[in-house]
């Protein structure tokens, strides 16, 4: 790293960010936890990255004892601290971008697993029991107001609370494993040109007009189909039921990212204004059949039939 002093400033926003952690704000800078570290390992040695953040894990440590009368939660920062080093290796090597969120987005996911089984293990926690008190909390003023006569219309039932916490408990890997992309995603993004102005050569994400996903994902999603509409009660409970409650969203996920691409690859051909991809981007969240396109656009060659319609 060029200055010494940048190098303390981003531990100074590492401290910052980690302490948000017990504020609400955590909703928003979580998604932004790994960038400074990342750009700290990236830059610097490894005695020097050392030498960084143990000061910054040792205040968080007396901050988390003092406020919260709870040392262990210092073990948040080091969970968010493992993804860091996994990426700023990464960027070290100068591994291609597509590698580089992956193996991030697979860090954190892998932790997220093992920390639910650590403390189901050795903590007697209960997940589902936990979700279904949220859920209950969240949902008690609904059933004062229905009870006042308030609001007659809005019932909420303790069955739909039951109901609603167990899709939630089921649908955990599907949000898992969307949360983790996410947080990689951005953390490239931020990572990546910050680093580009620090000097450090860092290679770039594919345009998204560029993304092609495999083919044998339009399959799979086939394939579920065909199982959700013939095997009748297990397809929704059960093994299977689970599978495909979090298989079908993920893959659907996946045919929105493929139908913006189709979008912004149709702008750069026909040489649109840049905000008409964007928009209808933005409308998929709001018109749900597109997202079909990005099925059609996988399965079938309509980018070389409109290249060719180019020539």
């Amino acid at each position: 790293m060029k200055f010494h002093w940048t190098s303390v400033a981003w531990s100074v926003v590492y401290f910052l960010l980690l302490l948000s952690l017990i504020t609400p704000l955590t909703v928003i800078t979580a998604l932004f936890l790994l960038v400074p570290g990342v750009v700290l390992y990236s830059t610097l040695s490894k005695t020097s990255f050392i030498v960084h953040i143990v000061p910054v894990l040792v205040l968080l440590f007396l901050v988390f004892n003092s406020v919260l009368s709870n040392s262990l939660f210092i073990l948040i920062p080091l969970y968010f601290l493992v993804p860091s080093v996994v990426m700023g290796h990464l960027y070290k090597k100068r591994a291609s971008a597509l590698r580089t969120v992956l193996f991030g987005a697979g860090t954190i996911l892998l932790e997220f697993i093992l920390l639910l089984l650590i403390s189901t293990l050795f903590f007697d926690f209960n997940l589902v029991q936990t979700i279904e008190d949220v859920i209950n909390s969240t949902a008690s003023p609904f059933r004062d107001m229905a009870g006042s006569g308030l609001a007659p219309g809005l019932a909420w039932t303790e069955e739909m609370t039951r109901q609603l916490s167990s899709l939630t408990v089921r649908m955990i890997p599907f949000t898992m494993t969307v949360t983790s992309l996410a947080i990689a995603i951005v953390t490239h993004a931020v990572t990546r040109p910050t680093l580009s102005s620090m000097g450090q050569i860092t290679p770039k994400m594919k345009p998204l007009r560029d993304w092609r996903l495999p083919r044998s994902l339009v399959w799979y999603y086939i394939i579920g189909l065909i199982v959700q509409m013939f095997a009748g009660e297990a397809a929704r409970q059960g093994f299977l039921g689970t599978v495909l409650l979090n298989l079908m969203p993920l893959l659907q996920f996946g045919f929105i990212i493929q139908t913006a691409g189709f979008f912004f690859f149709l702008a750069y051909q026909r040489k649109w204004n840049l905000a008409i991809p964007i928009l209808l981007t933005i409308a998929i969240v709001f018109v749900r059949p597109l997202w079909l396109i990005g099925v059609f656009d996988i399965a079938f060659p309509l980018r070389d039939m409109i290249t060719r319609s180019r020539r």
